[in-house]
C-alpha cells in the first residue's frame, strides 16, 4: 500500500473496525466520500479529521504526515482501542479453552 493520507485513513478505519458505511454515518458523509479519501481521490476535510481526533484520539500528525503513533495516549491508565479489543478477544478465547 502506498504511503498516502488515504492509505493511513483506511488503516485507521480498519483499526476502529468500521466499514466504510459505518464510518461515513459517524462522520456524516457519504460512503463514496470515504472511498474517495481511501483511494486518494480526495482529502478528508478538517471537520472530518477533527471529529476522528476528538472521538477516537486519532493523532492528526500521523494521519497527515505519518508522524508519531496512530492513537494518542492521554495518560498511562488510558488504553488504546486496539489494546482493549485484544484483551476482550483473549478473554473470549481463554473462556473457550483456545
Amino acid at each position: 500500500m502506498e504511503n498516502t493520507v488515504g492509505s493511513r485513513f483506511k488503516k485507521i478505519r480498519k483499526i476502529l473496525d468500521m466499514s466504510q458505511e459505518e464510518l461515513a454515518n459517524f462522520l456524516n458523509v457519504t460512503k463514496q466520500a470515504i472511498s474517495n479519501i481511501e483511494n486518494s481521490k480526495s482529502l478528508p476535510s478538517i471537520s472530518v479529521m477533527a471529529k476522528l481526533a476528538k472521538e477516537y484520539n486519532i493523532n492528526l500528525n500521523y494521519l497527515i504526515a505519518e508522524i508519531g503513533e496512530i492513537i494518542i495516549v492521554k495518560d498511562k491508565n488510558y488504553k488504546s482501542i486496539r489494546e482493549s479489543l485484544m484483551e476482550e478477544v483473549n478473554k473470549f478465547l481463554e473462556a473457550r479453552g483456545v
